[in-house]
């Protein structure tokens, strides 16, 4: 199969922005991008709030009885919910830039996590009461609802 070509077609050619024609430059997001952001940002939030709302349920099963496997659960459920906030707080701070909110929520995470090990490590060796369980569960909690809002 034979390809022919004119010689004159191809001398007016000329690559896409190449042409006397004004390219057009990007400005601000566009209204896609916000509306993306907005409901990713409205998603994560409503994620958030319902591995809150199981966080609750298990820490109302903990007050009634507290053991081990519940505890491990608890765990679990607090990294999922660190997981999103921090995923989300990564969002907000490559949106402005550097900005002192990204800080504030990795020390709050370093801080939930140190009192969550040292919960269970406390727990799995009997040296504390079970109203200071609690006691720290709640607090856990109110760093939590910290994130959240």
């Amino acid at each position: 199969m034979k390809v022919e070509r004119n010689k004159k077609e191809l001398e007016s050619y000329t690559p896409v922005g190449k042409s006397g024609l004004p390219q057009v430059k990007r400005g601000n997001e566009s209204s896609f991008e916000q509306e993306l952001g907005q409901r990713q940002e409205a998603y994560a939030q409503l994620k958030m709030q319902e591995i809150l709302a199981e966080i609750d349920k298990l820490n109302e099963k903990l007050n009634r009885n507290i053991n081990l496997n519940d505890l491990m659960l608890y765990r679990k459920l607090v990294k999922n919910f660190l997981k999103e906030a921090t995923g989300e707080a990564y969002q907000i701070s490559r949106k402005r830039g550097r900005n002192r909110s990204g800080r504030t929520v990795l020390v709050t995470v370093n801080t939930i996590d140190k009192e969550i090990d040292q919960l269970i490590d406390e727990f799995s060796s009997h040296r504390t009461e079970p109203i200071e369980i609690l006691a720290t569960l709640d607090k856990i909690r109110g760093m939590l609802v910290d994130l959240l809002i």
